[in-house]
């Protein structure tokens, strides 16, 4: 058994069309080295086949599910087990999915004298598949690295675990031959319905409602499964009576190959299910697992969600993923980001990311869980792309470093690997510099967001991309995707490092207090070592330096509306300190404790005068231990660590090191 011969596709066309069916006079049955056995448009037909064309009609009366198994008959239609039947008993305990692969694998066993003969030979046969679980050992080396592995073993154990208690009911219930139906020929059964079979939908105008099993059931369309895979390819799956079509949606010109379209399956998927990986697949994507324990603040949104929502307490499904830059299949007004990262991947981290005032807006409704989008909360986006970024930086050095050793591929599953992980390589690469990119526009300060200065910025940003690592056409799609989306964060310059603050004073007040700045490092530094090293605390004394000139009464005339509000908004969210709200001696952080101890015994009002701040003043606030602590507060929890020069992985042809780098959240009004 097994013959992938254009000899045996033709016939099973005969077969199918002794039952009804046939393929349209357009088209034939085509083989070629590189598509095998495929339909095409005959090359000799006058003109290109149009729209609603039905290239393939399969009959009810040869497709295979479940309903064969349990001979299924209403007034609509009728369903054969053809001389495979198990027990009721048997059916009822395994359910739809089980009762389908162990019906498949007793038709195989029928051998020539099965009705599905013709069919069954056409398909892969036991050690013919080319999916993950039938790797050998040096193919399993190509997926080191990836997610296949683990999504491997999950899948074995769980089909294991199937298989396990399927034979045990059957030998429990006495069933002859059980010893045929053996591992081997479950995991072909499984892997067949799993890469050919479709949706009940198929059989809706055959089978009443209600007797669809909750659970669903796989159906075998015989000659509709033939076509190959062609992602965006536009076709209908079409329903009736007593058959069911396959309609083109797309003129299609003569000679060229009649494709399928299995949906947006990433390439991860397609190898899993089908054993095979497209180059170039707009659709692929990368799945994220975040991790995410048990109390964390996303975990508990989570649950407060299903509380208000109890339905979703069954969408087991996270939808955390990276698209690639051509994914099409995007809502219009999609956010620049968010056609990269899912919404939902992006709001998860946003809510992990995010300080204790951002998640007490949390906005939870039934499509999801997020940190709405006002002033201030910039924060908890610029976050989650830099975590982002070190997540893509990190899954790049693990594909690189897994593939070390790896020659050129020796078989058809290298092959497939191969593709697989340079797709994801690329995939993380232009995604990495797409979030970089937002926040490259949040360290920038001295351009705005006209067109001009946007389209100047991207070039220079585009221009730390190595010459040569991505292809014309990545590079061009990466930028128009920048470009034709809105990005979550409009305004640029919201990120600043710790010289960059005093650029939010008038210009007149910036030496002077730059210079306060310095000369309380250099004192307080040679009684605490570790605080010029600390940016907490860095930030902390600036922010301290800034409140105290918004409440001087001769400077705040001057302040910005930028810094006054932004001030004012830090006023609202962190509660004012009170007389005893300064550092305790019990302080856990060393430096925090050393400085409140350093500031208690220096007579700091001295200090401004001397170096040309005479707007501040001891009721000011400034360096008041109560005060201190308090912008301590605020640091922490307005701090960012972005990636510095991430784009450097790029070019970087072993592990680097990429430091984090501390910038304080300044939104913009």
């Amino acid at each position: 058994m097994g013959d992938h011969s254009l000899e045996a596709h033709t016939s099973l066309l005969d077969w199918v069309a002794r039952h009804g069916g046939h393929i349209d006079n357009s088209v034939r049955v085509a083989q070629d080295a590189s598509r095998g056995v495929h339909l095409q448009v005959k090359a000799d037909w006058p003109q290109p086949i149009s729209k609603e064309t039905r290239v393939i009609n399969t009959p009810l009366a040869v497709t295979m599910s479940y309903f064969n198994a349990i001979e299924y008959t209403c007034a609509r239609g009728s369903f054969s087990s053809h001389d495979v039947v198990f027990p009721r008993a048997f059916i009822d305990a395994v359910g739809p999915e089980e009762t389908t692969a162990f019906f498949l694998m007793g038709q195989y066993l029928r051998g020539a004298e099965g009705f599905w003969y013709r069919y069954l030979r056409t398909l892969p046969q036991p050690g013919q598949l080319t999916t993950p679980l039938f790797f050998g050992e040096e193919d399993v080396d190509w997926i080191q690295g990836t997610g296949i592995p683990d999504a491997s073993v999950q899948r074995y154990e769980l089909w294991d675990k199937k298989y396990e208690e399927s034979i045990s009911a059957l030998e429990e219930l006495g069933f002859e031959n059980t010893e045929e139906y053996t591992w081997d020929l479950y995991l072909w059964a499984s892997t067949i319905i799993t890469s050919r079979a479709f949706s009940a939908k198929v059989l809706s105008e055959a089978v009443e409602p209600s007797d669809f099993p909750e659970d669903g059931v796989s159906v075998l369309l015989p000659l509709i499964d033939l076509p190959n895979h062609r992602p965006l390819a536009k076709v209908e799956w079409r329903a009736g009576n007593n058959d069911v079509g396959l309609l083109v949606l797309e003129d299609i010109s003569p000679g060229e190959e009649i494709s399928n379209n299995y949906g947006p399956r990433n390439n991860e998927q397609l190898l899993m299910n089908y054993g095979f990986c497209l180059a170039n697949n707009p659709c692929d994507y990368r799945i994220v697992k975040l991790g995410v324990k048990p109390d964390s603040p996303l975990s508990q949104a989570k649950a407060r969600q299903v509380q208000m929502f109890p339905e979703l307490a069954k969408n087991t499904d996270n939808h955390y993923y990276i698209f690639n830059v051509f994914y099409p299949l995007l809502a219009p007004n999609t956010a620049m980001e968010h056609s990269i990262f899912s919404p939902a991947l992006f709001n998860a981290l946003g809510i992990m990311q995010a300080n204790e005032r951002e998640r007490n807006m949390l906005e939870i409704t039934e499509a999801g869980t997020r940190i709405p989008a006002v002033y201030g909360n910039g924060h908890s986006t610029l976050a989650a792309l830099a975590q982002i970024s070190f997540e893509l930086i990190a899954h790049i050095e693990i594909l690189r470093a897994s593939a070390e050793g790896l020659s050129q591929p020796a078989n058809l599953n290298q092959t497939h690997t191969q593709i697989y992980r340079n797709s994801q390589i690329t995939l993380d690469e232009t995604a990495l510099i797409i979030a970089t990119w937002t926040i490259t526009r949040a360290r920038t300060h001295d351009r705005d967001e006209s067109w001009g200065d946007i389209k100047t910025l991207l070039n220079e940003h585009m221009a730390r991309v190595p010459a040569g690592l991505l292809s014309e056409e990545i590079l061009s799609r990466t930028q128009v995707r920048i470009l034709e989306r809105q990005s979550l964060l409009p305004k640029n310059g919201e990120l600043f490092r710790l010289g960059e603050l005093f650029a939010l004073l008038p210009s007149e007040m910036q030496g002077p207090t730059q210079s306060c700045f310095s000369h309380i490092i250099e004192q307080a530094g040679q009684a605490i070592p570790t605080l010029p090293s600390d940016p907490q605390a860095l930030f902390a004394i600036v922010i301290c330096l800034l409140v105290a000139t918004h409440r001087s009464p001769e400077a705040r005339p001057q302040l910005s509306s930028r810094l006054t509000r932004w001030v004012e908004f830090l006023f609202e969210q962190y509660p004012s300190p009170g007389n005893d709200s300064g550092f305790s001696e019990a302080d856990g952080r060393h430096t925090r404790r050393q400085l409140g101890e350093f500031v208690r015994t220096q007579q700091s009002s001295t200090w401004p005068p001397k170096t040309g701040v005479t707007w501040l003043t001891e009721t000011s606030g400034w360096l008041d231990p109560n005060w201190l602590q308090w912008a301590w507060t605020v640091a922490d929890a307005e701090m960012v660590l972005i990636p510095l020069e991430p784009l450097a992985i790029l070019a970087a042809e072993g592990p680097v090191a990429i430091p984090k780098q501390a910038c304080l959240y300044v939104p913009q009004e």
